[in-house]
C-alpha cells in the first residue's frame, strides 16, 4: 500500500493547535487523523516547527515558552508527521522552555551537541551563556 505524502505549513498546525477558526481547525484535525491512521504521511520542514513556536509566543496567541514547547513536542511525536531532526527539535523545545532562551538558540545548542561541537561563535552571550555544554568562543 502506497501512502500519500504531503507537506503542511505553519498555519495548518496553528489552526489545529488553537481551534480557530473552527472550520479550518476541523479540516486540519481530519487531515491529522488520516496521518495518525497511516493513510497519509505529512513531511514537515524544521522551519515550520520554529515558526510555530515563534507565532504561539507572539502577542496574537501569547503562550508561554513552556506552553508553546509542549504543543510543538506533541506535533513532533504525532504518528504520520515526519520532521527532519525531530529529536533535536524536541530537545530544543525543552531547552527553550527550561533555560528561557530563544528557540533558534536552543536548536543551535542541541544541533552543536549532536555534532560534538563545544564552541560557538556568537555575540548573544545572554542566551548562550546559559547552555552548560557550550563555550562561547573568542576569536
Amino acid at each position: 500500500m502506497n501512502v500519500k505524502q504531503a507537506s503542511a505549513d505553519t498555519c495548518f498546525f496553528l489552526r489545529y493547535l488553537t481551534g480557530e477558526p473552527s472550520a479550518q481547525a476541523e479540516m486540519a484535525e481530519r487531515v491529522l487523523r488520516r496521518a495518525m491512521a497511516g493513510e497519509l504521511e505529512l513531511i514537515v520542514p524544521a522551519m515550520v516547527i520554529a515558526e510555530i513556536v515563534w507565532t504561539l509566543e507572539t502577542s496574537v496567541f501569547n503562550l508561554s515558552k513552556q506552553e508553546a514547547s509542549e504543543k510543538v513536542i506533541a506535533i513532533l511525536n504525532m504518528p504520520g508527521v515526519q520532521v527532519p531532526n525531530a529529536r533535536t527539535l524536541e530537545e530544543a523545545a525543552v531547552l527553550h522552555s527550561e533555560l528561557n532562551i530563544d528557540f533558534t538558540d536552543a536548536y543551535l545548542a542541541c544541533f552543536a551537541r549532536g555534532k560534538g561541537l563545544e564552541d560557538v561563535y556568537t555575540f548573544d552571550k545572554k542566551h548562550f551563556s546559559r547552555i552548560p555544554w557550550l563555550h562561547i568562543a573568542e576569536s
